[in-house]
């Protein structure tokens, strides 16, 4: 079948099951459930799946996650595209007032992580209706667990999952861009997120006697001073990287006559090279080990990998582009000018096979990861038309 023929048929199929899906979407919003604890929203899913007659697994690698296959088209084909969508939420208290408010005090998918698991539930609907007239072939469907706290992708990387896919998508609620518009990137779209936590050893002390200690907070203040030199002076201005000490503790509250004996530092990494990545632990170390020396403190350093960058792979993003153009109009995809320097860990997917993200316009005043972010209803239809004919058209032609 023609996409000409075929789109309106998608599209009569979307706007047929639209009303259940949003319905989905604010029943996950009411239910929000934090990284490693997604099993009523994981039921939901295995649920619906089921009801539908989608063959399914559940608790893929010893999580939540639930990972659908769909059949396609009139014999076996040779080709296997993947959907993501991430279904956990985060701990911040929802300020919004809706309808759907989250009920669950101090939880709330401020990420938009319901909008990406109705976004992906749609898409399986109107494919598995639609089954007999795609190419043949298989469409996996990855509802994932765990992406706020990176112990979703890998896991399910380990167990198998894209083992016998072929090439992988996912979409991200973006509140920059109006609802229906799509945005594209090619190569590295998110950054990697490391962290290092760091104790520094002096010698406490009275506060009116401070030539008898050796200060950690002093000290701890000229490393977070001086490790933003690694960006401004030891990075290239057009290599983006960040070095952000976040925590600082020292002392106690009871007393401020008092100099403690250590100081603990943590921070988050980012880059968008790999090489860089590679480098920046060495380069950070080497502030510490130098300051520390200087003023005869000992420290105690752990640094952690974490998401590695997020990579677009350009032969799957010229099939979002086209699709979106389809689908959407062209006057709706836009390039995104710059990657940003958060983490997604989509990555591990895209490490081994070829694979996309596009930002999905939801047009929310307020910013992902605050009291007050809503992924909506506006951006489903858009998302459901762009997974479903992107997944037809790979099983088609491949990319």
């Amino acid at each position: 079948m023609t996409t000409i023929d075929f789109l309106p048929r998608l599209r009569a199929a979307v706007a047929d099951v639209l009303p259940e899906i949003i319905a989905l979407r604010r029943d996950l919003h009411q239910h929000p459930e934090l990284s490693g604890s997604e099993e009523r929203t994981a039921g939901i899913v295995s649920e619906m799946l089921m009801r539908n007659g989608i063959a399914h697994e559940t608790r893929v690698g010893d999580t939540w996650g639930v990972v659908g296959v769909i059949e396609s088209g009139q014999g076996r084909g040779d080709k296997t595209f993947a959907l993501r969508g991430d279904m956990d939420a985060l701990p911040i208290n929802e300020e919004r007032e809706t309808a759907y408010k989250s009920q669950i005090p101090g939880v709330m998918h401020a990420c938009g992580h319901d909008g990406h698991t109705a976004n992906l539930m749609g898409a399986a609907l109107v494919l598995n209706r639609l089954k007999d007239d795609l190419p043949p072939g298989r469409i996996k469907l990855v509802f994932q667990p765990a992406e706020e706290t990176v112990r979703g992708a890998d896991v399910l990387v380990a167990a198998g999952v894209v083992d016998d896919v072929d090439a992988i998508l996912m979409l991200h609620g973006w509140p920059r861009l109006a609802p229906g518009v799509v945005g594209v990137r090619d190569g590295a779209v998110m950054a990697s997120s490391d962290q290092f936590l760091l104790t520094i050893n002096g010698k406490g002390g009275h506060g009116a006697y401070p030539h008898d200690t050796i200060d950690p907070i002093a000290v701890g203040a000229q490393i977070v001073s001086n490790l933003q030199s690694i960006v401004s002076r030891e990075i290239s201005p057009t290599t983006p990287a960040v070095v952000s000490v976040t925590q600082f503790f020292a002392g106690t509250p009871a007393a401020t006559n008092v100099i403690p004996g250590t100081a603990k530092l943590g921070a988050t990494v980012r880059a968008l090279s790999p090489a860089l990545r590679d480098e920046l632990p060495e380069r950070i170390e080497r502030i510490i080990a130098g300051i520390c020396a200087a003023h005869r403190a000992t420290y105690e350093f752990s640094y952690s990998y974490g998401t590695p960058v997020t990579v677009n792979d350009t032969s799957v993003m010229n099939l979002v582009r086209e699709v979106g153009r389809d689908v959407l109009g062209a006057e709706n995809i836009v390039e995104l000018p710059e990657p940003t320097m958060g983490a997604e860990d989509f990555a591990y997917y895209a490490q081994k096979i070829p694979g996309g993200m596009f930002r999905l316009g939801t047009g929310c005043e307020h910013l992902l990861h605050t009291p007050k972010y809503d992924y909506g209803d506006a951006p489903l239809e858009s998302g459901i038309l762009m997974f479903a004919e992107s997944a037809r058209r790979f099983l088609e032609k491949g990319v």
